[in-house]
């Protein structure tokens, strides 16, 4: 079977498991189902040095084998390799496995830290794969029945959390940033504050904000990690946030906000990436939003509650 951008899949199996093939933008999501007993092999070919696969059951326990090294994997658990190399999954149970075929160019990490990153992870408390291992399963229970646009950010999600996994491993335990006396919370409570003051900046990267904080990027992303989330998410969520708080003003001394000018003054470069992401956040266009907080007949709003239709605003985090 070959994926639909006309490459074959990067796995086969001994027992004609089914697969199925979705693009995400540069990402291929390939999903195998198979049972008790069925290994999926894969053998490299010469177009799988430069892509990594990233890999979560949504059923099913198995082994995953690399030479002589064999470990478990089971749902809640992620597991990282390398497509130059052939590798194996034993399952022990009918298994639906995701597989994301993802570019190695894509991803915000050093070769070294993909390297020291292969494998399986999920242990009890480990924040990164408690975030990544619900996002690759929501991604493939959805990706395929929205349009290209959708796919791509969240192939971006998808490669973005990949770098954060393969930065925590290779930055170990978290340690106290210098300055900080060891309280990590104050350092995250120091660079939310920060970010806070520039969100309107479109420069604003993890460099940028790890520098002005004297800590590392790996270091910054492993804080984030272990709250939930990632610090590019949270940058994005708290945007949003304010572009919503600011197409909602009501009142007849507020101005007009135009939805491009709101998007731009808060960060965002591009207005289609921002409407799909508002509406990906909150249920409805960042127009629909502007219009149902501002409809206000002739009495520009004063003493006027929204519409009961309000409550279709969903509270939900942006994707990142």
């Amino acid at each position: 079977m070959t994926a639909d951008d006309g490459r074959t899949p990067p796995a086969t199996t001994t027992t004609g498991a089914y697969a199925a093939a979705t693009r995400l933008g540069p990402v291929t999501l390939l999903t195998y189902r198979g049972p008790a007993g069925s290994v999926l092999r894969h053998v490299p070919s010469a177009a799988d040095d430069a892509f990594w696969a990233l890999g979560t059951q949504a059923r099913g326990g198995a082994d995953l084998v690399r030479g002589a090294r064999r470990a478990p994997c089971a749902p809640g658990q992620v597991f990282l390799m390398r497509l130059s190399e052939p590798w194996e999954l034993h399952a022990r149970e009918t298994y639906r496995l995701h597989l994301y075929r993802i570019p190695r160019r894509a991803v915000g990490a050093s070769e070294a830290e993909l390297l020291a990153a292969r494998g399986v992870h999920g242990q009890p408390g480990d924040p990164v794969t408690r975030l990544l291992a619900p996002v690759l399963l929501r991604a493939a229970d959805s990706a395929a029945g929205h349009p290209e646009p959708y796919r791509r950010d969240v192939a971006a999600v998808v490669t973005d959390l990949l770098g954060t996994l393969a930065a925590a491993r290779a930055a170990g335990p978290p340690e106290p940033a210098p300055g900080a006396d060891g309280d990590v919370r104050e350092t995250l409570r120091r660079i939310r504050h920060f970010v806070n003051e520039h969100l309107g900046d479109r420069d604003l990267s993890p460099e940028r904000i790890a520098a002005r904080h004297h800590v590392s990027v790996r270091y910054l992303h492993k804080v984030f990690a272990a709250e939930g989330t990632t610090l590019t998410r949270w940058i994005k969520q708290r945007r949003l946030e304010e572009c919503r708080r600011e197409l909602g003003r009501r009142g007849p001394a507020d101005p007009v906000p135009s939805v491009a000018a709101v998007a731009r003054r808060w960060g965002f470069v591009n207005a289609a990436h921002f409407s799909r992401s508002f509406r990906a956040a909150y249920g409805m266009s960042p127009g629909e939003w502007h219009r149902l907080r501002t409809a206000s007949g002739e009495d520009g709003g004063r003493g006027r509650e929204a519409p009961a239709h309000a409550s279709v605003l969903r509270a939900t985090s942006a994707a990142g």
